[in-house]
């Protein structure tokens, strides 16, 4: 079997009884078995509860007729271990997190297991999601699949370096401020960041900056697990408008002539290395070639240190609420922490209003 298939492969497989979940679990778990041990993509295993979880979703595909299985039945997919699995914990990636099962499945989750996925273990992350490559101080560095000597990113990383691998077909991540689309990139996967409130979840993470999503192989897995993920939430704060139809379907058809703009130049000041800057240019000449109308742009941020110190308000503010054990803590975390706490609600609304503000000039620069 081959562990590099996609999501959808699989589900249709499984869906046509070509291959039994159990079977799909096994190749799975003998993969992380020799390929983990080097990567250290996986902080959490529970072998036994995924074997029982493919047992009961190769039941289902016997006793259910085709047409009302759920869309990804038996399909492995890994958590990121920032996010609640009833019956596992949740560590944050910290010293100060607890070992301890937590009771209940986050929102993100619950959808996963309703649409017939077999939870696969949870996967690395520096401590707290707060920093871009995935090394902390209780499970040690995750490394990259192409080149072990360099990170795959983060804070998604060890999603990144799972899928990359062939540890799993698809993973769970999130990104706040491009821990979906770093490893993505570190890694060679498609990453997407969804629009604000598109993909639910239960609280409104750093004043909606963050979201969950997945790392793929493909733009059709990606797509297929928006419309699961992005299912507007009743309860939630408020929802992104409906898409005309699922993504799924989009991802399928010709859009037709698109005006798309293109930047090589990051609104905050950074090198940028060569290589990426030839893949860019090829991707914006194939788009072209495709009909598009492709055209430069020149992202314009106002005010590049006022825009960074107001964000880094909210993102301090975001992590200093996290149950950990702050004695336990790495410094770098610690620090953020205190910086967070030493501010009163006056000057976190105010980061949060500049945020909002300078992101919606930032936007309106691409025209």
């Amino acid at each position: 079997m081959d562990a590099f298939r996609s999501a959808i492969d699989w589900a249709d497989a499984i869906r046509r009884r070509e291959v039994s979940p159990v079977e799909v679990a096994d190749l799975y778990l003998d993969r992380i078995d020799r390929l983990d041990l080097q990567l250290n993509a996986f902080c959490f295993r529970a072998d036994d509860d995924v074997r029982v979880a493919a047992r009961q979703a190769a039941q289902i595909v016997i006793s259910t007729p085709v047409d009302q299985l759920p869309p990804f039945v038996g399909v492995p997919i890994p958590i990121k271990d920032l996010n609640d699995v009833a019956g596992w914990p949740t560590t944050y990636g910290s010293r100060g997190g607890s070992s301890e099962p937590v009771s209940a499945d986050e929102l993100v989750v619950d959808r996963l297991r309703s649409a017939g996925f077999v939870l696969l273990g949870k996967t690395n992350t520096p401590e707290l999601g707060t920093i871009s490559c995935t090394e902390n101080l209780r499970f040690g560095p995750t490394r990259n699949p192409w080149d072990p000597s360099l990170t795959p990113g983060g804070s998604s990383g060890g999603a990144g370096s799972a899928v990359a691998s062939g540890m799993a077909p698809i993973a769970h991540a999130s990104d706040g401020g491009g821990s979906i689309r770093i490893p993505a990139s570190c890694n060679g996967l498609v990453g997407l960041k969804a629009s604000r409130n598109r993909v639910p979840n239960g609280i409104n993470s750093i004043e909606g900056f963050a979201t969950d999503g997945v790392l793929s192989r493909t733009v059709a897995d990606t797509a297929a697990l928006l419309d699961v993920l992005g299912r507007p939430d009743p309860l939630g704060w408020y929802n992104a408008p409906p898409p005309s139809q699922p993504f799924a379907e989009l991802v399928k058809g010709h859009p037709g002539r698109l005006r798309i703009g293109v930047s090589a130049s990051p609104p905050v000041p950074m090198p940028v290395d060569p290589e990426v800057l030839a893949a860019h240019a090829a991707a914006a000449d194939l788009l072209a070639d495709l009909g598009h109308d492709v055209f430069s742009v020149e992202v314009s941020m106002p005010d590049v240190d006022a825009f960074i110190n107001a964000f880094t308000v909210v993102w301090n503010t975001g992590s200093a609420g996290a149950a950990l054990d702050p004695a336990a803590m790495e410094p770098l975390n610690i620090a953020l922490r205190d910086q967070a706490l030493a501010l009163d609600s006056i000057a976190y609304v105010e980061a949060v209003y500049r945020t909002q503000l300078m992101g919606r000039s930032l936007v309106a620069s691409f025209g």
